[in-house]
């Protein structure tokens, strides 16, 4: 047990909230809703939001069956997103505004949380940091499960970190302790593992919490029956999970290759603000990452230094270090270390931290601007706002770009509206792009779904191959191929295939990232 320094450095439960407090809090939640809201149907879907609305808008028992079969996720998101959208439609705005629900309460949180752990001043900050984050804000605008991960992982943080220090409190004990502290964080918990399977990753690192403080053995069996209330609740879902583990589609195929520059790289873009949307992981390395502009590194060196502050300072005691160490530094280091066994590390799933380092950074502000020498109480007050600077730039610079991903499927598909004739085919090679062309475009054109197979063979509806695929293509006087790079091999045999049955290439397009081909059959003489 930790014994003379146990207790929080924040606020005591029950402190009056002054009104000037109140009316900042509320107006950087205001601020986090503003940015969140603003440029919100700007961009165009990207894959994996088009993913997302077409999983939700299907019966509920397909849908589930179709997560299992095809999806790497757990299925809560798209549960809160199928009955959302059964009240407000699939639009743009729609499916994002519940993205925005879910992101603008994480500022709240981090708040509610940050005063109690680091102090009233430094919760602001952190809040402020949450609600000015790029990545916070593209998850805020994202139709996907991010925002949701990070909610409900910083509400398993503050529920064990009420339990376990309630616990240890006798007089917050009624509060903060007890039952219901940890049957919060048993909902919590599950609630984050059907977010997302990241939350195992935020669960061990609360383990590594808990070793930290030397948690009291009545604490440990405390913490053992919340985890089992925990495994009973993600008990129906165990067996779909096995599944997609044995699928092989737990996780994306798609991997950045793993070196000490990546974990690094996944820190400063939490930290000094860089969206990642990405869905192949930041490409950038290291010194391109944060030394993008100069307002980076400073500000990345600031944020270094007030961590620093907030690991040495006396301000900070040992539990609220140990606390946002492991939640700011446990899930990404986990994440590299099985990584390297089986690479499953994505940076744009670890935004969920931003909220732990956001506190750590105020905690370092706080224990500088509480020192006696005059200069470190002036650092207390400048390097937050060096910190505080490339968030907002970065958020600045993602309003202004043109789209979330590579991919622009609202041009695509608009471009494919207007050339298609309502008797042409579309054959979609490889098969994935069909989904977010469906969304913006409910054309009367008859769609096929192509899977590459080998070198130069394609597979259709049915198991049908290449030339059953070229036979049914055929029937059609003109026929579309959307392919995107890298473009496999099987879209140059299915050409040939065309050509031997008459048809001809008429135009090539490079829409966006995509690239569209027509294809015609000879008039005969």
């Amino acid at each position: 047990m930790i014994a003379s320094d146990r207790g929080a450095v924040g606020a005591p439960y029950g402190a009056m909230i002054s009104r000037g407090e109140a009316v900042t809090a509320a107006a950087v939640v205001v601020l986090a809703a503003g940015l969140r809201l603003w440029g919100l149907t700007a961009k165009s879907l990207w894959f994996d939001e088009t993913i997302s609305i077409f999983l939700a808008s299907q019966p509920l028992e397909r849908m589930l069956a179709l997560v299992v079969a095809n999806d790497p996720h757990p299925p809560l998101h798209y549960l809160l997103l199928h009955f959302w959208m059964a009240f407000f439609g699939s639009g743009e705005a729609a499916v994002r505004v519940l993205s925005v629900l879910i992101s603008v309460p994480v500022v709240a949180v981090t708040w509610a949380f940050g005063r109690r752990l680091v102090g009233a001043g430094p919760a602001l900050f952190a809040a402020l940091l949450v609600a000015a984050s790029p990545s916070q804000v593209a998850a805020g605008q994202e139709a996907r499960m991010y925002g949701l991960l990070t909610l409900t992982a910083l509400l398993s943080w503050w529920a064990l970190w009420g339990a376990v220090v309630g616990g240890d409190r006798r007089g917050d004990a009624d509060i903060l302790g007890g039952r219901r502290a940890w049957a919060t964080y048993a909902v919590a918990t599950a609630a984050m593992l059907y977010s997302h399977y990241y939350g195992f990753f935020v669960v061990a690192s609360q383990v590594g919490y808990l070793l930290w403080r030397r948690t009291a053995k009545a604490q440990w069996r405390r913490w053992v029956y919340a985890s089992l209330g925990v495994m009973l609740l993600f008990i129906p879902w165990m067996p779909s999970f096995v599944q997609q583990l044995a699928g092989g589609r737990a996780w994306p195929a798609h991997r950045v290759p793993l070196a000490p520059a990546t974990l690094f790289d996944t820190l400063a873009a939490m930290t000094v603000g860089r969206p990642i949307l990405d869905p192949w992981g930041p490409k950038l390395t290291t010194i391109q990452a944060v030394g993008t502009s100069w307002i980076a590194v400073v500000g990345l060196i600031a944020a270094v230094a007030l961590a620093v502050a907030a690991v040495r300072g006396s301000n900070t005691q040992r539990e609220t270090r140990a606390l946002l160490i492991s939640a700011a530094l446990g899930p990404p280091v986990v994440a590299f270390a099985v990584s390297l066994g089986i690479n499953v590390y994505a940076p744009r799933y670890l935004l969920f931290i931003v909220p732990p380092v956001a506190l750590l950074v105020g905690a370092g502000a706080a224990a500088l601007a509480g020192g006696r020498a005059r200069l470190l109480g002036a650092a207390g007050v400048l390097l937050p706002v060096l910190v505080l600077i490339p968030n907002a730039v970065g958020t600045a610079a993602f309003h202004r770009q043109s789209r979330l991903d590579v991919f622009d499927w609202r041009l695509v598909s608009r471009t494919l509206a207007e050339q298609a004739r309502p008797e042409d085919a579309i054959a979609f090679l490889p098969g994935f792009s069909r989904i977010p062309v469906n969304y913006y475009f409910r054309g009367p054109q008859p769609r096929i779904v192509l899977t590459p197979r080998g070198e130069g063979d394609v597979e259709g509806p049915g198991g049908a191959r290449l030339p059953q695929v070229a036979d049914a293509l055929a029937r059609h006087q003109r026929v579309w191929i959307l392919t995107v790079p890298p473009v496999p091999p099987a879209v140059g045999t299915l050409l040939e295939a065309l050509r031997r049955r008459g048809f001809e290439v008429r135009r090539q397009e490079a829409v966006n990232m995509a690239r569209l081909i027509l294809v015609e059959r000879l008039q005969e003489r």
